[in-house]
């Protein structure tokens, strides 16, 4: 049922705050709250991928690669590669070679943009959650590395995502883990929490690499905090 209601609820946190209290009255005996985040799009407002490539290596290396990033998107959605695979094509491009180091650096100073794309209305959220004792973590098919710093200054000690193979003290380009979208959503959070079906589940996306993490909660948002900014 939740599956059917949450692209209504997914419209306006505050018209559904009715639901969710009636919702939490109803789940009061579980052993606790869990709020899951997607990140690009659900906290933010744009993919931090491209955005943080340009921030990192300029504008001139991006487009450069534009015709490989675009040559992979295509060949994704017409299925020729999985996406695991053209993501990691587009990683390797940029990161391969790259100390650790630098990559670190790198990532820290994107997170202090990362305050101006975030919108009001997630971090009202997000404050609820944790005002009310909630555990607040983010799952995202992004690298972590960008979205862990900003996440710390926040409450959120969780932050699960797109890990990157290092050797030798330098990025190779490639995924240590798999792409974490869709059922990698859902497999990374029953790690975090073997026992998930004994706790309240909050889900917050707004793309199909959130369908099966939403179809998983007791209260969905889709694309939440949109018109909230």
């Amino acid at each position: 049922m939740y599956l059917l209601l949450y692209f209504y609820l997914g419209t306006n946190v505050k018209e559904n705050s009715y639901f969710c209290h009636l919702h939490m009255e109803k789940t009061q005996k579980k052993q606790k709250t869990i709020a899951v985040f997607d990140f690009d799009g659900t906290l933010i407002n744009r993919d931090s991928l491209p955005d943080f490539l340009i921030r990192t290596f300029g504008w001139p290396a991006f487009l450069i690669r534009l015709p490989l990033i675009l040559a992979m998107k295509i060949v994704a959605i017409c299925h020729i590669l999985p996406v695991h695979t053209a993501k990691e094509k587009i990683f390797t491009s940029f990161f391969r070679n790259m100390k650790t180091e630098d990559f670190a650096t790198a990532c820290k100073q994107y997170a202090l943009r990362i305050p101006r794309l975030v919108y009001p209305a997630a971090l009202n959220e997000i404050q609820n959650h944790l005002d009310t004792g909630h555990e607040v973590i983010i799952i995202s098919a992004s690298v972590p590395d960008w979205i862990r710093p900003w996440a710390e200054t926040k409450g959120i000690h969780t932050v699960e995502g797109t890990e990157l193979e290092i050797k030798n003290g330098v990025l190779t380009g490639c995924f240590a883990t798999p792409n974490c979208k869709g059922e990698e959503k859902v497999r990374r959070l029953r790690k975090l929490f073997p026992d998930i079906a004994t706790h309240t589940l909050y889900v917050y996306g707004d793309s199909s690499g959130d369908c099966e993490l939403l179809a998983l909660a007791d209260v969905p948002f889709y694309k939440p905090f949109r018109n909230n900014r």
